[in-house]
């Protein structure tokens, strides 16, 4: 029987190109806004012609390899060929035939590509805030300061939060359009009054953050690409840098509005400061991630919290040691992301993962849980004969991590442990808040037969508590300085109604 001709990527790269840039990026920008209701939230819906993941990577195809002598009209059936085109792809290990791993590193590519859209924007915003627009003078940072993250934004940290959010509100009114002149009209009088803001800060902002050149973008777009071409698709995309390109003509065009959204986070900022400081700013954000652990830990006001404890000179234990009754949890701070390779198979994947999140369960948490049951005396406080637990917690999401298909193939602290992001913990800490926090460790560290979900665990024991739906309240006190309030007085300037 002869074989079904796979579909390559190229096949997609020809459906992204087939229409003119300055036809299709607007009608991609018009998709992702219906995706978006009017927040800045991705909710799929069975209808969709198109997902916010295929609108990124046909604009980063059609900017780079489009030109303006192609189709001039885009139908629904021009959408719905780049997108069943991109769901029919050839994929480089399910089509081998005894590749192993094949569905393993399916599963890492996808998330990789597809659940960053899915992130929670509040607590991205109002984590910028909390991580770095804060006093830096007692972590003996090398290059982070509040000065220093206002020069390389072109304004502090919360006012560059308002300016994002202008910037957002915008683009998602006007069609993914955002033209600074707009900012002089008078509706906007009241916005910049109520946060004594003007207009040039948030022009300062667009330029320096959000905005580059059609050509400068198509030059990135098209360089260096994977030299598989079936794994192309999950080539970096420019537009994650800068989500509006500045066209030919002169307006600024977000063709994924999504990404602008993106931008406003700490994983877009992570990449603001390796480029300006490089591995002088992540040893920093080892220091401050480390920190801001602490002050969620902090909230739930356990019995015995140590930090950073030097059982022996120059040789410290895992970053806290939590004690209750019975129950001791030990916690170790991984602030690195999982880079590119790391997300395209699951060799990458677990290599990567092994650096950091492998090396804190095999060495730390391991070291210092058997110190703790040694009886050192350097861990006032805790009980030797308590239960011990583990958590490791990193700064970006690494997915799956708690699954059983992965976590057998990390290394095993001995103990029974979670691998939290920071959002998952700060959504274990808003419901330990609730009540019961050492039960609620307890349970986010029992391995169940699908192993853990962490969201899942905390939501049942709010709701077993009687709070369904509790609030990091770290975060609302960050969200409710730096932009949430902008939602009141924003329905007053009516930023829609531009020319």
């Amino acid at each position: 029987m002869p074989s079904v001709p796979s579909t390559r990527y190229a096949d997609f790269v020809a459906a992204a190109r087939r229409v003119a840039p300055s036809v299709m990026l607007p009608v991609l920008a018009d998709a992702s806004i219906q995706q978006l209701g009017g927040s800045s939230v991705y909710r799929p819906r069975t209808d969709e012609v198109i997902q916010a993941w295929i609108i990124a990577a046909a604009a980063r195809e059609n900017i780079a390899y489009g030109n303006e002598f192609r189709q001039q009209t885009v139908t629904r059936k021009d959408l719905l060929r780049l997108r069943n085109t991109y769901h029919e792809m050839h994929d480089p290990f399910l089509n081998t035939a005894g590749q192993p791993d094949a569905v393993e590193s399916l599963m890492v590519r996808t998330v990789f590509e597809q659940f960053p859209f899915a992130h929670s924007r509040f607590e991205d915003l109002s984590r910028i805030l909390l991580l770095f627009d804060r006093d830096y003078s007692s972590l003996n940072c090398e290059v982070l300061s509040v000065a220093a993250w206002q020069e390389v934004l072109g304004a502090p940290l919360e006012r560059f939060m308002r300016s994002a959010f202008f910037i957002l509100v915008g683009a998602l009114c006007n069609g993914g359009r955002f033209e600074p002149d707009w900012l002089s009209m008078p509706h906007f009088a009241p916005v910049f009054d109520a946060y004594d803001m003007v207009p040039a800060e948030v022009v300062e902002v667009f330029d320096r953050v959000f905005v580059a050149d059609f050509a400068d973008v198509r030059a990135q777009a098209a360089a260096k690409r994977n030299p598989d071409p079936h794994l192309r698709r999950f080539d970096p995309n420019p537009l994650l840098g800068t989500p509006f390109v500045r066209m030919p003509d002169g307006t600024n065009l977000a063709p994924c509005v999504h990404l602008v959204a993106q931008r406003v986070s700490p994983g877009s900022l992570y990449y603001v400061g390796w480029d300006k400081w490089k591995n002088k700013f992540t040893r920093d954000l080892g220091k401050v991630t480390e920190t801001y652990v602490g002050e969620q830990l902090d909230l739930v006001n356990p019995p015995v919290l140590l930090h950073d404890v030097e059982y022996k000179k120059g040789q410290h234990a895992s970053d806290y040691v939590i004690g209750y009754p019975g129950l001791t949890i030990i916690v170790e701070v991984k602030s690195a992301r999982v880079a590119h390779p790391g997300r395209l198979d699951m060799d990458g994947y677990l290599a990567d993962a092994e650096k950091d999140v492998g090396d804190a369960m095999k060495r730390q948490i391991k070291a210092t849980a058997d110190l703790i049951k040694a009886g050192h005396t350097a861990f006032r406080g805790i009980d030797p004969g308590a239960e011990i637990r583990g958590m490791v917690v990193t700064a970006e999401p690494h997915y799956m991590l708690n699954s059983p298909m992965f976590r057998s193939l990390l290394p095993d602290s001995g103990y029974p442990t979670v691998i939290l992001s920071l959002s998952e913990l700060e959504f274990a800490v808003s419901a330990a808040l609730v009540g019961d926090p050492a039960g609620l460790f307890r349970a986010l560290t029992d391995w169940g037969p699908n192993g853990i979900d962490a969201n899942a665990v905390a939501s049942a024991h709010a709701a077993h508590l009687g709070e369904p739906k509790p609030r990091n309240p770290l975060l609302q006190n960050a969200a409710a300085r730096g932009w949430a309030k902008m939602l009141e007085v924003g329905s007053a300037a009516s930023p829609g109604e531009t020319p």
